[in-house]
């Protein structure tokens, strides 16, 4: 699908659509990346005055989510590589999936909403740092972190669109969680008995209704 951001494709899944990215999609300048269609962006000046200050006039204005292009290239060059080879990422809600199996499943949701999912991925998990937040790009904080984290034994979910940038596309209270589908078949199972069932769950589950 061309002429759309990854950001806006993913709320246009949410009306039902499967929504398909190629890395010919056109989007913003990291979207490629984002992705994980490629780990060199073509920014004119280059990623680290595009993350940072800029390299003057007739380049792109310095995003400034780093104070200096040292920083933004350490930043950019620790950021996992080729998380994939596939020609093409659909956004697709679970509801219409046709005997496939996704990689990841992405939820979005307030808060209180995140703060569940957080509790219920962790629900069998004896780690304290299972779920990772990183400052990174929208697309990245849904695509290819989460990809990256399935090389692991155990992959960390990660949550997302905390990137400034991202924010505007979706309701100010919005979040997203990313996960394995194979932990997102495991929450779904865990759901039938845990603290949804116990007294804890109470006050959020008020606030929500």
């Amino acid at each position: 699908m061309k002429g759309i951001c990854s950001l806006p494709a993913l709320k246009e899944s949410l009306t039902g659509k499967a929504v398909c990215l190629s890395s010919e999609s056109k989007g913003c300048p990291g979207m490629k990346a984002g992705l994980g269609f490629t780990d060199s962006p073509s920014i004119p000046g280059g990623i680290e005055c595009f993350l940072s200050c800029g390299r003057g006039e007739g380049f792109p204005h310095g995003e400034r989510l780093k104070k200096n292009p040292e920083i933004a290239k350490a930043y950019y060059e620790g950021l996992p590589k080729n998380v994939h080879n596939a020609k093409y990422i659909v956004f697709k809600p679970v509801e219409i999936l046709n005997n496939e199996e996704p990689k990841l499943v992405v939820f979005l949701g307030n808060p209180d909403q995140i703060s569940a999912l957080i509790s219920l991925f962790s629900y069998e998990s004896s780690f304290v740092d299972n779920v990772i937040t990183p400052m990174t790009s929208g697309c990245s904080s849904l695509v290819k972190i989460p990809l990256n984290e399935l090389r692991r034994d155990k992959p960390r979910a990660v949550v997302g669109l905390v990137n400034i940038w991202a924010r505007p596309v979706f309701e100010a209270d919005a979040f997203a969680i990313t996960v394995p589908y194979e932990d997102y078949l495991r929450m779904e199972e865990n759901s039938r008995d845990c603290f949804f069932q116990a007294k804890t769950w109470e006050g959020v589950k008020n606030r929500l209704e």
